[in-house]
């Protein structure tokens, strides 16, 4: 049965997912990718331009399963630090299925990673209004008290994005698991004597 167009994109795409997953961005070329999903050359240019413009539609493809996992992990929680604590735990363990997105760093963050940036920080607009709605709904609920919810919610991002790498590439002295608990401490209990 022949694939339709939609069917030869996403194959194509799905097929370079694992290849770059697995060799990464440099090693993987794009005449295997051509060779695994069984298609002609010109097929593959009349989708992607380059591989690098095929590399971007899996980030893309990453990033917005990465966000759809947050929002499906955070509205089976219930109390505000439950759902940070979703959205974290998520996030974590999601990139580390999402090796695309990370296979930059490894390799050679300076030459790839003005290509994907845009494309991340589409999606961490998205993550912002997640945790910015995890703080009104905390505020309204009694158990937060946040007096700018959107500025706070982009702080709260902007620092679990400076922590991604360092436990992406394991240089952080924290397991990731016990550094969100420890980053949750800090956001819910502060670090004022009381």
């Amino acid at each position: 049965m022949e694939q339709t167009d939609s069917g030869k994109k996403q194959n194509i795409i799905l097929t370079a997912q694992r290849l770059f997953g697995r060799f990464g961005l440099k090693k993987t070329t794009v005449e295997e990718i051509i060779r695994l999903t069984k298609i002609a050359k010109g097929t593959f240019y009349k989708y992607f331009s380059n591989k690098e413009a095929l590399f971007l539609e899996v980030i893309e493809k990453e990033s917005a399963s990465l966000v759809s996992a947050i929002h499906e992990a955070v509205a089976q929680a219930s109390t505000s630090r439950e759902k940070m604590r979703a959205y974290l735990i998520t996030k974590v363990r999601k990139i580390a299925e999402l090796v695309n997105f990370y296979q930059v760093t490894r390799e050679n963050i300076d030459e790839y990673w003005p290509q994907i940036e845009g494309v991340r920080e589409k999606y961490l607009g998205e993550e912002q209004k997640i945790v910015h709605e995890i703080l009104i709904d905390g505020v309204s609920n009694r158990e937060l008290e946040v007096a700018d919810p959107e500025l706070t919610a982009y702080a709260i991002v902007i620092a679990i994005k400076g922590l991604e790498s360092t436990w992406m590439i394991k240089t952080s002295p924290l397991d990731l698991e016990e550094g969100i608990e420890l980053l949750l401490d800090i956001l819910f209990k502060g670090i004022l004597r009381k």
